[in-house]
Order: structure tokens, then C-alpha cells, then sequence
């Protein structure tokens, strides 16, 4: 059939024209061998430097013998799917189980579960903001919290990565525009790798009236005595926080959630779209979860060591003459001059035996292209010489 819409040549130009820019994005098919190898598309057997699973949670196979009689088996009922959204018939024992101890985790009165973290940011946001109120949001904040911003259609005030002293300015100048306030920050951020401060955050919170919104996502599991994330960690209390979280990083499974005051849960529960018409996550999935933040709640000496390797592969990058992001995150961010470079040192890489991705625009602004490497407790110290060896260019 001849192609009649003239929508689909506009496309394919505006195609041609990225990759001819060097940012269009294929689907490639890796093969996962173990948490530290990775086959190719084309075969080669790479070191991984490219996953977000930083405890290995999601190979333990140590798992199932671990579990409580009431979770061992990947689905004692027989049944996969929950069959609805969790205010039909998707909210299961198994769901309840998890709510608790994601709570628990987090030292928060209560917890609720989204289908991922990117619906989870989108929901809390869209669901707390309005057009009445304002939002004060990081520069780098992840995508799924620059849309939850943009669906609240509040008023966005966005400051400068990292830059509180500017925030505070924004706040005095813009807070009284808006019935209600808001600041919202990763606390990890995804691809830079440095922290928020989470302390002068609050500060800013309680003196002009606001609620933070803070995204652990890949602070969950690293963080905190019993990896409960960075506000556990800085040991912060406070009724201003809303933190949101993920179980596809270090907990090794896929699905996000909330925790904090019950207030707060059952306004989400009445009012976070993406829960209100989204199916509850697969049962297995629930129990595997739950499995896995009964054992990265005892990994202390585990999150110690991976953020002592993160921080010590950061010195030497340095001494190497490299520019590298701060912080002692599994997140090891190595900055190039544009897309050109990082493309190029990302396949670099490729050839020496190591994947690492190249990280572009639109995912980072263009003077901001960077090389992502993500460590896990797999990773070994010799991987991270070869590693460093590699990154001569």
C-alpha cells in the first residue's frame, strides 16, 4: 500500500537529521551473563559497566532459600498477574506485605505502590501540585519529575543544579505566587552521580512553608543503615518530606512506590492517576521484592564498600586528568567535550572489552555529555584498573 500519510516523511526526516547529529537512539539486544558480563549484539562478551542493579540483588540466587516459608516460591498461588488496578482486585496480601515493609524500610507511618518510578514521580507530583501552587525544580532532576511538574500545570521555577543559594533566592521572589509550595530533587542524582543536600532542602522547607519531594531512586539500597536512602542516611526528620522510590535498582526488581505519612498515602491512593488506572505490579514480582529488601536491610558492609570503590574510582579518574562528577555514588559520571567524544570513547571502550554507555542529549543538556559508569558489588578492584587503564584517551 503506498504511504498516504504526510505525517511519516516529516518523521523520517527529523529522523535523519538527529542521527546525522549523532543523538538518534537504536534498540540494541544484550545478553546478561552474570552481574559483571554482557554479551553484544554482535557477540562480544563486554565488562559491565551499564546497569543500575548495584547490590546484584536482582542474580541472587541465594533468594529463594532465604525467604520466609510465606514468600518462598515465585507465586504460591499459581497466579501471575494481580488481574486489576489495586482499587478493583489488584491489591493482594502479597501487595500489603510489601507495602509494610517499604515503610518499614524507609521509617515512614506508610507506603503505596506504583507500576514503576517513573509513574510514581509522575503521580506524586501531578497529584500533590496544582495550578495554584508553585514548584521549585532542579536543573537535573529526572524526566519522569520534569513531567510530573509539567502535568500539575503549577508554576515551574527551575534552579540551578545543586545551587540552594540561588534556590533560596527564587523561593523569596516566587514563593508568595503559589497557595502552595513545593521542592523537588533527586537525592541521587541519575546521571551526574552527586547528592542533594537534603539538610539545607529541608531547612528551606520549613522556613518558607514547603514540601519536598525527593526522588531515591538510586540512593534505595546504597543509603542509610539499612538502605533505606539518603534521608535515612543524614538521618532527617521532618513531616515536609515525600519520598519516592524504585525497586528496579538495587532491590533488583521493576515497579516504584511512596513512602510517608498516611495522609499522604491515601490522597495518592484517591488522586495519582498513574495508580488509580494502572494494574497492580505481577504477583512474583511483589515476592521477589520482598525478598530482596529483607537481605539488602543486612548489606551495611556491602553499601560501605561499593561507595568506598566509587569514591576511590573518582580520585583516580581525576589524577588521569579526567573531569569527573562528585559524590561517592555507584553512579561514576566522566564528562566529554560534546557528542562527538563521548560517542567516541564510549566505542573505544567497546573495542577494549567494557561497556559503558554514552550519555547525550536530550538525557543531558548538550555542554554535558558524559560517559555513565555504574558499579556494582560484582565489579572487581582489577575490573576497575583495566577499567581506568581503558580510559586513557
Amino acid at each position: 500500500m503506498p504511504a498516504t500519510n504526510p505525517i511519516w516523511g516529516e518523521l523520517d526526516s527529523l529522523l535523519e537529521r538527529r542521527q546525522a547529529e549523532g543523538l538518534d537512539r537504536h534498540r540494541k539486544c544484550w545478553v546478561p551473563r552474570s552481574p559483571r558480563l554482557i554479551v553484544s549484539d554482535d557477540g562480544c562478551s563486554l565488562l559491565h559497566f551499564g546497569s543500575n542493579d548495584y547490590l546484584c540483588l536482582g542474580w541472587n540466587r541465594e533468594q529463594e532459600s532465604s525467604a520466609a516459608p510465606e514468600v518462598s516460591g515465585y507465586c504460591n498461588s499459581g497466579r501471575y498477574g494481580a488481574g486489576a488496578s489495586p482499587s478493583i482486585s489488584g491489591y493482594t496480601p502479597d501487595h500489603a506485605a510489601l507495602v509494610s515493609e517499604l515503610a518499614l524500610l524507609c521509617g515512614a507511618e506508610d507506603a503505596v505502590l506504583f507500576p514503576s518510578g517513573y509513574s510514581a514521580n509522575v503521580g506524586v507530583v501531578s497529584a500533590l501540585a496544582g495550578e495554584t501552587d508553585v514548584i521549585f525544580s532542579d536543573r537535573l532532576n529526572h524526566a519522569s519529575l520534569i513531567d510530573g511538574c509539567r502535568l500539575s500545570k503549577a508554576r515551574i521555577v527551575v534552579y540551578p543544579h545543586g545551587d540552594l543559594v540561588e534556590l533560596e533566592k527564587l523561593i523569596r521572589t516566587y514563593r508568595n505566587q503559589g497557595k502552595r509550595g513545593f521542592v523537588v530533587t533527586d537525592s541521587v542524582f541519575s546521571m551526574d552521580g552527586d547528592l542533594a543536600d537534603l539538610r539545607r532542602v529541608v531547612e528551606l522547607c520549613e522556613q518558607f512553608d514547603l514540601t519536598a519531594i525527593v526522588d531515591e531512586a538510586h540512593a534505595t539500597g546504597i543509603y542509610g543503615p539499612q538502605g533505606g536512602g539518603l534521608v535515612q542516611h543524614l538521618g532527617i526528620g521532618s513531616d515536609r518530606l515525600v519520598k519516592i522510590g524504585t525497586l528496579s535498582k538495587s532491590i533488583g526488581a521493576i515497579g516504584g512506590f511512596v513512602a510517608g505519612p498516611r495522609v499522604l498515602i491515601r490522597w495518592l491512593v484517591n488522586f495519582a492517576r498513574p495508580y488509580i488506572y494502572s494494574t497492580s505490579l505481577p504477583i512474583p514480582v511483589v515476592q521477589f521484592a520482598r525478598r530482596s529488601i529483607r537481605l539488602l536491610r543486612e548489606m551495611e558492609r556491602q553499601r560501605v564498600q561499593l561507595r568506598e570503590s566509587s569514591f576511590q574510582l573518582r580520585a583516580t579518574l581525576r589524577e588521569h586528568g579526567h573531569r569527573v562528577g562528585g559524590g561517592d555514588s555507584p553512579i561514576v559520571s566522566i564528562y566529554a567535550s560534546g557528542v562527538e567524544a563521548v560517542v567516541g570513547w564510549s566505542l573505544r571502550l567497546r573495542e577494549r572489552g567494557f561497556y559503558v554507555p554514552a550519555i547525550r542529549p536530550p538525557t543531558v543538556p548538550v555542554d554535558s555529555c558524559l560517559l555513565r559508569v555504574s558499579l556494582n558489588l560484582s565489579h572487581t578492584e582489577e575490573d576497575l584498573r583495566m577499567l581506568v587503564e581503558a580510559c586513557r584517551f
